[in-house]
């Protein structure tokens, strides 16, 4: 014969725990929430892109794939520029050069040529 009363659900836990529905029952824990149902969505939303699936978070997207998604940054009718800028500079930067683009800002020193200056 049992006598333990985890051999029987409806009369609680092992020892002297309450079983797991009347450990959980909202009107017991005195709150709101345990109560309100949840309808579920209107629309089903699948996986239609990788990373959605925890084992394709883990494993990772491969570079060729990854690659494969990219779009240019231009369009491919735009027009290709080739002529000298707005501003007399030269048309494309050479390797080395130091000045002449946006970020450069005004010098912190006054240049001095070294011509004609004493």
């Amino acid at each position: 014969m049992a006598s333990d009363t985890g051999d029987f659900p409806e009369e609680g836990g092992p020892g002297d725990t309450l079983n797991a529905s009347e450990g959980t029952d909202s009107d017991e824990l005195r709150n709101d929430d345990g109560d309100i149902v949840v309808d579920p969505p209107e629309g089903w939303s699948e996986a239609d892109r990788f990373g959605m699936t925890a084992r394709e978070e883990r494993e990772g997207e491969s570079l060729d794939a990854r690659l494969a998604e990219e779009e240019p940054d231009v369009s491919a009718d735009a027009p290709a520029w080739t002529g000298p800028t707005d501003d007399g500079g030269p048309a494309r930067a050479h390797r080395g050069q130091i000045d002449g683009t946006p970020e450069d800002g005004d010098s912190l020193y006054d240049v001095v040529d070294g011509e004609g200056e004493e």
